[in-house]
């Protein structure tokens, strides 16, 4: 079977993570590297790195890449990819605002033999994955309300790199860079939302992004979510508590690189009889799943289903709900 000749398009933390998972995947051929931190071009281990991007799009071998970029570069580079006919995986988020995802929907839909997919990586977690089968298949009845917290303690995570305290650079800041993880989860639970109640401030760091965010929403079934996306967290958390009408679930901790959210738990207590059924979750398979099935879609001609541009656009138009509804947010 032919193997996929890769590139990695960034190569920070997050470039540097899923290259292990790239090279420990047999379907792929990591083939060359983008970053504009290297000093120049040179060739180690049949690898070739450049500091331009636009030199890998030169290469004619090249059939995918994984875009692991600033927020206002990810959207235009996932373009640029498209037009070339080579596949694309990007991270989270999709772009600084929903214009910058119509614009890459728009070129995919000129080219619907390439694959387009994002990392929203926190749907390939056990305990969501478990949470997500027991709503699915109303093992305890339907959904009545969510309650999320989702909080770290900074929003700038190198001082060298302090693009993501920048609006015309990040499109904003605490709830689009992790918040979104809770949104794209509410959405992958429940889904759409219509209604949406809010208060954004930046009230601490006092960059000209948010570091609080509060978003309550209904859907059209008179489901209730309500979140906290936070940069004041000083005890970094994952939460989240679903009420359905047999039990409730509480989802507590998840597995990340920084290890810093704690243990990785899904706690189940039933309504008829409060037997509390508490599962803990030590490895963390959901990037290399996620590199794996981006892999399956390409030699298979599979459609995206997990983190296609539909879903990324949704989740961020959630993001902007909330901004909006806050009258004394300025978003743009």
């Amino acid at each position: 079977m032919k193997k996929i000749n890769v590139g990695i398009i960034g190569f920070g933390v997050v470039g540097q993570r899923r290259k292990k998972f790239i090279i420990n995947n047999r379907n792929y051929n990591l083939i060359t590297i983008s970053d504009v931190r290297f000093s120049k071009n040179f060739k180690k281990k049949k690898i070739s790195y450049y500091k331009n991007y636009k030199d890998v799009l030169k290469l004619k071998n090249l059939d995918a890449v994984f875009v692991t970029l600033p927020n206002y570069l990810a959207s235009q580079v996932t373009i640029d990819f498209l037009k070339k006919g080579v596949h694309v995986f990007c991270e989270k988020p999709p772009g600084r605002n929903p214009n910058d995802i119509k614009k890459v929907i728009l070129q995919e839909k000129k080219n619907k033999k390439v694959k387009l997919k994002y990392g929203f990586n926190h749907r390939y977690h056990e305990s969501i994955k478990l949470a997500k089968k027991i709503i699915s298949q109303k093992m305890y009845g339907d959904v009545v309300n969510i309650r999320a917290i989702y909080g770290k303690s900074k929003i700038v995570t190198f001082k060298k790199s302090d693009w993501r305290a920048k609006r015309k650079f990040a499109g904003g800041g605490i709830l689009l860079d992790q918040g979104i993880h809770l949104l794209d989860l509410l959405y992958y639970f429940v889904g759409k939302f219509e209604k949406y109640k809010s208060f954004i401030s930046n009230r601490y760091w006092k960059y000209d992004v948010e570091d609080n965010a509060f978003g309550l929403m209904k859907n059209n079934k008179g489901v209730i979510a309500s979140i906290h996306s936070t940069a004041t967290q000083w005890q970094h958390k994952f939460s989240m508590e679903i009420s359905l009408s047999q039990a409730t679930l509480l989802l507590h901790g998840i597995l990340s690189g920084s290890k810093s959210y704690g243990k990785e738990t899904i706690t189940i207590i039933s309504k008829k009889n409060k037997i509390r059924k508490k599962i803990f979750y030590s490895k963390d398979n959901s990037w290399k799943q996620e590199i794996d099935e981006f892999a399956e879609i390409i030699l298979k001609n599979l459609k995206v289903k997990t983190g296609n541009s539909e879903q990324a656009l949704d989740v961020m138009n959630m993001v902007y709900k909330i901004y909006k509804d806050d009258k004394s947010w300025k978003y743009n």
